[in-house]
């Protein structure tokens, strides 16, 4: 059996949560760069910015990083630090990830609902608890400086507080997926790409979520010590993180795939009335655009007729009748006029 409370066990944890901090570093890091290109995306104005979905975006997949670094810095210090403040911004770090991985998911199920006010009363009310009691969890541990072992250790920490906020986050995510099953599941004749890429991405959310909040709800319950206490919390975060941000980015980049409509209005006789009504109007505004914006070149031209021409004051040694040549006293000087003629009207 392993006594939990001796000190040589307790270093033996603190030493497996370092190197898991390290580890779930690298990996944040891959899944940053990995998916990049949708924040630059943003960055150079490619994709509209849409403010309440995106800023929770943000704000939960670099607060996470801003995380493992404040974790890492408390890890590998080596000179005496305000360890306090420095675990005060690792807990305002992570817990703020967790807020806006579910508040994002929260705005999306609300979008689904058309925006009901009973609805955003529910979910806003819920919403409101959840920050306080997260906020409320970010000043609860507390470290000290060791001089003996030059680093920063956790004294203090609640793990009762600790147990009801991952059991509330739990219970937050599952309203969550239920209003959204429900508002997916009432619209029976709708059930498109789009359908299926929200359900599916709730429920895999959810599950996820569940999971990894399970874990550090367990170990809190068991209290077996201070480092296994805290040492399931930054997986959780993070792979709540991760699986919130997959989601917001493909459902945006679900929404941007639309499909290419060609100008019906130009075909006759071909399609409804409805169809063609349905058309025109989304690309009215990027025709007048066009038309509005498009060079122009004016050609104006001028024609000269033989009426034009002054009557010679020799005679004619031709006569004409109508549109023929009746007679020529000269064939060369008829050549010579008509060549003439000829080259005036071209």
């Amino acid at each position: 059996m392993v006594n939990w409370s001796d000190p040589n066990e307790i270093t033996k944890d603190e030493a497996v949560f370092e190197k898991l901090v390290f580890a779930l570093f690298g990996t944040y890091i891959w899944e940053i760069v990995l998916h990049f290109d949708f924040e630059w995306s943003f960055i150079t104005r490619r994709r509209s910015f849409r403010w309440p979905l995106v800023i929770f975006y943000f704000f939960c997949r670099y607060c996470m990083l801003f995380s493992f670094i404040g974790l890492i810095i408390s890890l590998t210090v080596t000179t005496p630090v305000n360890c306090r403040a420095l675990f005060t911004f690792n807990s305002w770090t992570g817990n703020m990830t967790i807020l806006c991985a579910s508040t994002s998911l929260m705005l999306r199920t609300i979008a689904l609902w058309n925006r009901k006010k009973p609805v955003i009363a529910v979910l806003g009310v819920l919403c409101l608890a959840h920050w306080g009691l997260l906020y409320r969890t970010m000043f609860i541990v507390v470290a000290e400086w060791d001089p003996v072992l030059g680093v920063c250790a956790v004294t203090q920490t609640s793990p009762s507080l600790l147990n009801t906020t991952f059991f509330f986050t739990m219970g937050f995510d599952l309203t969550i997926l239920i209003f959204s099953a429900t508002a997916l599941l009432g619209r029976h004749t709708a059930r498109t790409d789009l359908w299926k890429l929200l359900f599916r991405d709730g429920l895999v959310y959810f599950l996820i979520s569940f999971t990894v909040n399970c874990i550090p709800a367990v170990l809190n319950v068991l209290n077996l010590n201070t480092p296994m206490n805290v040492i399931a919390t930054v997986p959780a975060a993070m792979v709540t993180s991760i699986a919130a941000c997959r989601a917001v980015i493909r459902l945006m980049e679900f929404s941007s795939s639309e499909p290419y409509v060609h100008d019906m209005s130009h075909i006759s006789g071909s399609g409804t009335k409805s169809a063609k009504q349905s058309i025109i109007p989304r690309l009215r505004s990027k025709r007048e655009k066009t038309m509005s914006t498009r060079p122009e070149v004016h050609v104006t031209t001028e024609h000269i007729t033989m009426a034009e021409f002054p009557s010679p004051s020799y005679s004619s040694p031709c006569s004409k009748s109508g549109f023929s040549i009746t007679s020529c006293e000269d064939s060369t000087s008829a050549k010579e006029a008509k060549g003439i003629s000829e080259k005036d009207i071209v």
